[in-house]
């Protein structure tokens, strides 16, 4: 009864969800027993041909007494124990966890491992070995939350806390911040990805983007994030519109924002604007792009002011050895990949993953969890129903018409001619698995 829980990954989710069951089905059985009754015995003895009838006398039975005292008395004790039993297991980790450090802020996480590597918003472990979590906040309070390893614990600025588990399935899961922290709430997510013992020893040594990054200069390192924290999306470096300005000519450039005021391109200007882009918007823009605070460190953004600094003419230098090498991945054979498998290996490519969540949080534009089949209204007021042809003519000509609730005109580039009936089928056959 009422099996709704997620699936378990870890070795104490069959206890937790054991005893919650148990709760849950003696919590309905009792109120039908109870509410049952009382329907029962008002109908037995309502008003019946317009005269009352009167209850026979009850002198009462101690036995009945007895049972309805002592059997609830002992299935409390017994929830007590078990929930006590759970808790100091969820609450004692062995002596050989991995312990990785976890700091969050507004509105991220970072994942701190024993040899230094670290990960924003994802996280990656052995299947089979218990894990420490060892939590710790930069600010507010925020809560650390595994569905599927059935583990949370508040992250406070002021003390250290933690959790553990032992993950027993390889996977990828979601993890949530689950005590409001601001106004980016409800986009802190993180992943935990749970892999094979050999591919997270792999993994965790394999440091030749952090060794190639660590050698580059300051611009190359800012031209390295340009790409990768997916800036390029929305601001080219050629001068060419897109949905934000173009970072070409931009340094030490005056520009005029929606209120009418002025402001200098510099150090500062930029800072402000990566982390709280809100605050101060370029005239003819939107307010679209996400907040940065969190996702990205001080290092990071004098990384990505040099790269703009060097754009100053408009001329672009060539880019270096150590970024066209990180360039130059290993290509991947899309033939040997499932339609779903292809539309999400576009859906990261193509760069979709940046205006568009694949978990229901809204960003720029729509959601693709839940999209397929999904009933909405176009500014117009016109209907439409998200099917095939609908996400082929959104990537298309993603001006035709734009989705109630979204800025108008669409930020989004027509990609027509960028993408081929065949991938936007693989796209369509991916939106579909994101229920």
């Amino acid at each position: 009864m009422f099996r709704y829980l997620p699936e378990q990954a870890s070795t104490f989710a069959s206890d937790v969800d054991w005893l919650h069951h148990w709760i849950t089905d003696l919590s309905v059985f009792f109120t039908v027993a109870i509410f049952g009754a009382a329907i029962l015995f008002a109908i037995i003895w309502r008003r019946k041909d317009g005269k009352h009838h009167p209850t026979p006398r009850i002198l009462g039975d101690h036995t009945l007494e007895v049972i309805w005292t002592v059997v609830p008395t002992i299935i409390c004790i017994f929830i007590a124990v078990e929930g006590i039993r759970i808790y100091k297991d969820i609450r004692t980790p062995p002596k050989n966890t991995l312990d990785i450090n976890v700091t969050a802020q507004q509105f991220g996480w970072e994942f701190e491992y024993s040899n230094g590597k670290k990960t924003n918003n994802f996280t990656t472990i052995p299947v089979g070995q218990p894990i420490k979590y060892i939590l710790r906040s930069k600010d507010v309070l925020h809560s650390f939350f595994v569905p599927a390893m059935r583990v949370k614990s508040d992250a406070l600025a002021s003390m250290y806390t933690y959790v553990w588990f032992n993950p027993i399935k390889t996977g990828e899961y979601q993890g949530f911040c689950t005590e409001y922290c601001g106004s980016g709430h409800s986009g802190m997510l993180f992943k935990v990805n749970v892999v094979s013992p050999a591919e997270y020893d792999r993994w965790l040594n394999d440091d030749s983007k952090e060794m190639m990054m660590a050698k580059m200069p300051p611009e190359d390192k800012g031209r390295e994030l340009y790409t990768s924290k997916n800036c390029v999306t929305c601001h080219s470096i050629d001068g060419s519109a897109k949905v934000g300005p173009s970072f070409a000519k931009l340094w030490n450039r005056k520009e005029v924002l929606v209120d009418g005021s002025e402001v200098l391109v510099d150090e500062n200007y930029l800072e402000e604007s990566i982390l709280y882009p809100a605050k101060k918007i370029v005239k003819g823009y939107g307010p679209l792009m996400p907040a940065y605070e969190g996702q990205l460190t001080q290092d990071e953004i004098k990384y990505l002011i040099a790269f703009i600094k060097t754009l100053e003419k408009g001329s672009l230098a060539p880019a270096p050895v150590a970024a066209t090498a990180t360039a130059a991945a290993a290509p991947i054979d899309l033939s040997k990949m499932t339609p779903a498998e292809r539309g999400k290996n576009h859906y990261q490519t193509k760069l979709c993953v940046t205006c568009h969540s694949a978990d229901g949080s809204k960003i720029i534009g729509p959601s693709f969890k839940g999209l397929y089949g999904k009933n909405g209204k176009f500014t117009d007021g016109s209907a439409y129903v998200a099917d095939d042809a609908y996400i082929q003519g959104a990537i298309w000509e993603p001006q035709a018409q734009v989705v109630e609730g979204y800025p108008v005109p669409s930020p989004m580039p027509s990609y027509k001619g960028q993408l081929s009936e065949s991938e936007i089928a693989d796209i369509v056959e991916y939106i579909k698995t994101l229920k």
